[in-house]
């Protein structure tokens, strides 16, 4: 049987079932999904993590040390990701997402991871990215229903291709996003947050004072106005005692 034929033989298989899915927060078990016409499906928050300058990184830097960048930010990511309960996919070349499984509990995780990663590659880390000039990145979160299918026959979550308009408007979002403010979150996000994540303490003409956190921002998304809100508060990765 020639190559095109297989293909047709699979396509025909494909087109001819209906898309089947498992409601699931436990999104790591990647078993639970065959290649064809099967999917998880989840509320989520999802943060869209994005290395905005990666064509300034190749002309500036060559191709060696972008590719070390991007492994150096998916360790740093990858470890943020598990240490506060999300799960971090290489979207592209340019970009990652980190998904917070669960309703309205993993808002103020994936909200809390974002300003959690923001700290590690601008403070803790920041002298491993020294010989690397100038990577800007941005985030952009929201919060809906997604849905992830393998695309690869092994077990590995990376493997998962991800649907869900949450994540094309967090996509959107992060374009509005820029040094110092790398974070921005939608509306609804914002509205969900408590007095933890809304407000912060600065000493302000020698006096603390409790300030918001988030800044509102106009923006265009599919032809709507609507409102993100940015920050350039950072937490830190290990608690303060």
């Amino acid at each position: 049987m020639s190559w095109n034929d297989t293909l047709e033989q699979k396509l025909a298989a494909l087109s001819s079932v209906e898309f089947d899915y498992t409601e699931t927060t436990d999104i790591r078990r990647t078993s639970q999904l065959d290649l064809g016409c099967t999917g998880i499906f989840t509320d989520a928050t999802v943060i869209y993590f994005e290395i905005k300058n990666i064509t300034y990184l190749l002309k500036e830097n060559g191709r060696r040390k972008t590719a070390q960048v991007y492994t150096m930010y998916n360790e740093v990511l990858t470890a943020l990701a598990e240490q506060t309960g999300g799960l971090l996919n290489c979207f592209s070349p340019t970009a990652f997402l980190l998904i917070y499984p669960g309703k309205e509990e993993s808002i103020k995780q994936a909200v809390t991871a974002a300003l959690k990663v923001v700290y590690a590659l601008t403070e803790t880390y920041k002298h491993y990215f020294s010989s690397i000039s100038n990577v800007e990145f941005a985030m952009g979160l929201d919060h809906g229903h997604i849905m992830g299918t393998k695309v690869l026959s092994d077990y590995g979550t990376e493997n998962i291709a991800w649907f869900g308009s949450c994540i094309y408007k967090a996509i959107r979002i992060c374009k509005e996003c820029a040094r110092p403010f790398y974070v921005g979150v939608s509306g609804s996000i914002y509205h969900s947050l408590d007095e933890s994540l809304r407000t912060t303490t600065r000493r302000i003409l020698g006096i603390k004072k409790s300030v918001e956190m988030w800044t509102k921002v106009t923006y265009q998304y599919e032809n709507v106005k609507k409102h993100l809100y940015q920050s350039n508060h950072k937490i830190p990765i290990i608690e303060e005692k």
